[in-house]
């Protein structure tokens, strides 16, 4: 394995943690009977993101961070 394999595998394994906190982190979007009310937590009464949206959001920038890392990892693997 050449040096940036092993930075990449360390950083895919960091994201892969974020990842699984930032999930671990939300909560429920359904609970139960409650859920077929249709309330919507994702932004609160005045308008401003609410925390469950900006976990929402960093879901899927660590998603995308994750993909971009695995194909690049891959990459170097083949061409260096």
């Amino acid at each position: 394995m050449t040096t940036f394999e092993i930075i990449g595998s360390i950083l895919l394994i960091l994201t892969c943690i974020l990842i699984t906190i930032a999930i671990l982190l939300q909560g429920s979007k359904k609970s139960g009977i409650s859920a077929l009310g249709g309330q919507d937590t994702y932004f609160s009464k005045d308008g401003n993101r609410s925390t469950e949206a900006k976990l929402v959001r960093y879901t899927k920038v660590l998603a995308g961070v994750f993909f971009v890392l695995t194909i690049a990892t891959y990459a170097v693997s083949i061409y260096l």
